[in-house]
């Protein structure tokens, strides 16, 4: 197995996985791919306060913890996060596939099955051992309503506006909008932004905001970024729902699930310099997860460019404006 991943790492550090279509995913090329210590890892959130990864698991242990695991932008293991609780609630509340930091040491963490998200934070420990908010002491706020194992599968937080995204796995394929979410009085409102089915996706297994970091004055800093980890892609889409670009991640299949038990990318988010990290859980393979860095190599475009190509150039500043048409009205 060793002998494996030295191979293949070798061979994915001369390979820069295509990008299928035109938009913002043109500009990434491989940047690492590695093994993680986060079994069965099912989401990933970068804190902008600290520069580090947290990762989730959707394993809960004998007693109730769930075992998270922070990484730094190396991918390098810096601690050890536990959550409690999980018995308290049930054995099917604790599947934890979405997570996002909302700034203040604050994350929120998504339940798929029963479509929650909890507000957590460190409350104990130090150095490489920390403990977190436990599951029955989290304020929670309900997304949707009970949807089994086809529910909420990633979440993220825009912190510009202070809303929410969600994906829903199946059954219907739809994206969530969120406003004026209160964890105090545990209420938002919640919306189907629009369905992904007609995207060609085989389920849906997170989200990103474009909006968080270097792409907040781009006109295309109003997109959103979702991940199949079924269909081994990367879309880029608008906030109704149309198509911008693709990125294939099969040339990774062969490290992530070497024995073809479904091992899939299922967690996605990114830096505030651009770059995006996935992980994976491995299917019913090996029990082995991966943490991958796809490196941004594009430039960041300023605002007063973008502003003489729309003057310059009006059909194609015409349709740069209708991505960011004002986000649907929640009632």
């Amino acid at each position: 197995m060793k002998i494996f991943l030295r191979a293949g790492a070798a061979a994915l550090a001369l390979l820069a996985a295509p990008a299928s279509a035109a938009g913002l995913l043109d500009n990434y090329a491989f940047g690492f791919i590695k093994p993680i210590d986060t079994k069965e890892a099912s989401a990933v959130a970068f804190n902008w306060d600290t520069r580090r990864l947290l990762v989730t698991t959707d394993e809960e242990e004998s007693d109730g913890r769930t075992i998270f695991g922070e990484y730094d932008l190396n991918g390098d293991k810096t601690a050890t996060v536990v959550l409690g609780g999980c018995l308290s609630l049930g054995a099917a509340q604790c599947d934890p596939e979405g997570l996002t930091y909302v700034g203040g040491g604050n994350y929120v963490v998504a339940e798929e099955r029963y479509q929650d998200i909890a507000l957590i934070r460190d409350i104990g420990g130090t150095g490489t051992d920390r403990t977190y908010t436990a599951y029955d002491d989290a304020p929670t706020i309900s997304i949707g309503g009970d949807a089994g194992n086809s529910g909420l599968e990633g979440i993220a937080y825009d912190r510009l506006t202070g809303d929410y995204f969600g994906v829903k796995e199946r059954q219907p394929m739809v994206v969530y909008k969120g406003t004026g979410a209160d964890f105090g009085n545990e209420t938002a409102t919640t919306s189907v932004l629009f369905d992904a089915s007609g995207l060609g996706l085989d389920r849906l297994s997170d989200i990103a905001v474009l909006s968080n970091g270097a792409f907040a004055a781009a006109p295309f800093g109003d997109n959103l970024l979702l991940l199949s980890g079924r269909s081994f892609r990367l879309v880029e889409v608008t906030k109704a729902g149309a198509l911008v670009g693709s990125y294939d991640l099969s040339a990774y299949k062969s490290i992530i699930d070497p024995a073809n038990e479904g091992g899939k990318f299922e967690g996605l988010t990114m830096d505030d310099r651009g770059n995006l990290y996935l992980v994976s859980d491995d299917g019913d393979g090996p029990n082995q997860s991966f943490m991958l860095k796809l490196q941004y190599n594009g430039a960041v475009p300023e605002p007063g460019t973008w502003m003489m190509l729309i003057a310059g150039f009006g059909a194609v500043g015409g349709a740069m404006r209708s991505r960011r048409k004002p986000a649907l009205a929640l009632r």
